[in-house]
């Protein structure tokens, strides 16, 4: 019976997180922080990252070499700090990841499997759960994975890399509706 219930609970959890991932996708919550360089500049630009850049990856500007020595360290500090600074995730063949002829359906596809599994680990929290625990408990207990996370990894990017503050609220919503979400069926299971 656990087994079925994690393997319910990490599809229906799964189906409700893609769901609400594809609407907090859509403007204006998607799209929060994001800029478009003017269409003037959009070829150059590119043309300019693919002299520099060869192969799938983040780029960090101004970079900063792990070997670098002490005065060179001072130098990066004071160029860093007076700006501009990037962080770019670059990738000079995106067509290779095509799946069915379509680098939008293996997106979708990932996203779809990476949502179910995480509602599986998700179902597996929920279904540990003390059965004292009321159900509205039970639903902001998962709904704290989606915090949790927004938490730890996005706020560490906007501290670190310099997301938009608008990007890292708008992850909240994201992340943390969707657990909310999935919390809603995930909160059901009982050991």
């Amino acid at each position: 019976m656990r087994v079925r219930q994690l393997a319910l609970g990490g599809l229906f959890g799964g189906i409700a997180l893609f769901v609400w991932s594809f609407v907090a996708h859509l403007p204006p919550v998607g799209t929060a922080g994001y800029d478009a360089v003017p269409p003037s500049a959009d070829r150059p630009a590119l043309a300019a990252l693919q002299r520099a850049m060869h192969q799938r990856a983040i780029y960090f500007l101004p970079r900063l070499s792990l070997t670098s020595t002490p005065e060179e360290r001072s130098e990066w500090t004071a160029r860093y700090e007076a700006g501009p600074a990037a962080l770019i995730v670059y990738d000079p063949h995106p067509g290779s990841r095509a799946i069915g002829g379509s680098v939008f359906t293996g997106q979708i596809l990932i996203e779809f499997l990476t949502a179910v599994l995480a509602a599986f680990f998700g179902a597996a929290i929920a279904v540990s759960l003390s059965n004292t625990l009321r159900y509205w408990p039970r639903v902001c207990a998962v709904a704290a994975i989606g915090l949790i996370a927004t938490i730890d990894v996005d706020a560490s990017y906007w501290s670190w890399y310099g997301f938009p503050t608008r990007f890292l609220l708008a992850q909240f919503v994201d992340h943390v509706g969707g657990w909310f979400l999935a919390g809603l069926i995930l909160a059901r299971l009982r050991r």
